[in-house]
């Protein structure tokens, strides 16, 4: 065990009820996507009130701190925390609950600012013990395309940033508390929105020679879509989920427009254009076959989110010695999504999970009303962040 990571385990056990204090009161006002103005603000006082130095008003919201280690030379290693929440209406019953209405903090978004924004204090203080440099961002816009990763890394600080390893971490209800999870290469999916719509001739549902049957047009398609990923799967997992189909006819009208909404999913960038594409003949055939129109749009979203396999290895090592050996596990792939992916394929990067599953209280899933975190596996996050931090500038 180095000293440095003793020292940084007092530290937060120190600042730990603080934390815990700046979560709670994220986590009462949150704020969607791109419009995280508040959020803003508390982060850049609380920077102020520790004489932090800083960027602001990056895209819009987002912030960029820095810490410059006393030795000469380093890495330099940014850390990184979404500053969002999603429109969703709380029903955790929390003292702290949300005072935004039908606006939430379910995907732990509150206890990832407040766990970086401690782990700046610590770092901070054994400043002299490192080298190289470490930045603090504070991006807006995970939830949304597309997505404040892609748009920050398209501002002239972050040319001049230049990291050489960007750190994230996220709380998983799944594992229990106080454990940390990561996987090497692949781990997260590409996705892309799938938005269509069919437009043809409606009418009385009693007399099918007088209108094209939208309803069943979009039903068919919807099953040919279902089928396409199958057919693409190779040596990665792929799907296609659609989850919105609209149709406004009644019992006995049928509507002449039809919408349908859904996701692509995969792991290798080659198989997502080759799906997107048949999405695309899918619909043109159908289209041909019906005599309708039918308008497709696929937004690009977010890439295949890929963890540096050496510098995984190197992380595995370090949890351990800061948290324990068996406290830190290997966490298989998830069909879900990150735009964390687009610092992956420019830059070396770390994505790793921390646990947040009460042994007593059970799990609420992630974007689900009921969302909560047991904070004692903060303590855990905080230490772990701060940790793999210093260490991977290389000079401590």
């Amino acid at each position: 065990m180095s000293f440095i990571s003793e020292i940084i385990k007092d530290k937060a056990n120190e600042i730990i009820d603080e934390t815990i204090r700046l979560r709670r009161n994220l986590h009462m006002h949150p704020e969607l996507s791109f419009k995280e103005y508040k959020t803003a603000e508390f982060i850049c006082n609380y920077l102020d009130e520790h004489n932090i130095k800083y960027s602001k008003n990056l895209t819009g919201t987002g912030i960029i701190a820095w810490v410059n280690g006393g030795k000469n030379i380093g890495n330099t290693v940014a850390l990184r925390a979404e500053m969002d929440a999603l429109p969703i209406k709380e029903s955790s019953g929390l003292e702290y609950a949300s005072v935004n209405d039908g606006i939430m903090h379910a995907c732990g978004h509150d206890a990832h600012m407040a766990m970086l924004m401690s782990a700046i204090i610590i770092i901070r203080d054994i400043r002299e013990e490192f080298g190289g440099k470490i930045a603090f961002i504070f991006q807006p816009g995970e939830e949304m395309a597309p997505g404040g990763a892609k748009l920050l890394m398209e501002t002239g600080i972050f040319k001049n940033l230049n990291p050489d390893l960007i750190i994230a971490q996220h709380v998983l209800p799944e594992l229990e508390t106080g454990m940390t999870g990561f996987r090497s290469g692949k781990y997260m999916a590409s996705s892309d929105e799938i938005h269509i719509s069919i437009y043809g001739r409606g009418g009385h549902a009693a007399l099918p020679g007088q209108y094209s049957d939208q309803v069943l047009i979009g039903s068919e398609l919807v099953t040919m879509l279902k089928e396409a990923a199958n057919k693409y799967k190779t040596t990665e997992p792929a799907l296609i989920g659609i989850g919105r189909f609209i149709a406004q006819g009644t019992t006995n009208i049928i509507p002449e427009e039809v919408h349908i909404q859904g996701t692509i999913r995969t792991f290798d960038e080659k198989l997502r254009e080759q799906l997107k594409n048949h999405v695309a003949a899918i619909c043109k055939e159908t289209e041909q076959k019906y005599s309708v129109k039918i308008d497709l749009n696929i937004p690009d979203g977010y890439p295949v989110l890929v963890n540096s396999n050496d510098h995984i290895r190197k992380a595995v090592m370090l949890a351990k010695e800061i948290n324990g050996e068996k406290m830190v596990k290997e966490i298989d792939r998830r069909m879900s999504s990150e735009d964390f992916a687009y610092y992956s394929q420019k830059y070396p990067v770390i994505f790793y999970r921390l646990g947040i599953r009460s042994k007593t209280e059970g799990m609420n899933g992630l974007h689900t009303p009921a969302f909560t975190i047991d904070e004692k596996a903060m303590l855990t996050g905080l230490r772990t962040l701060s940790y793999l931090g210093v260490k991977f500038t290389g000079t401590c």
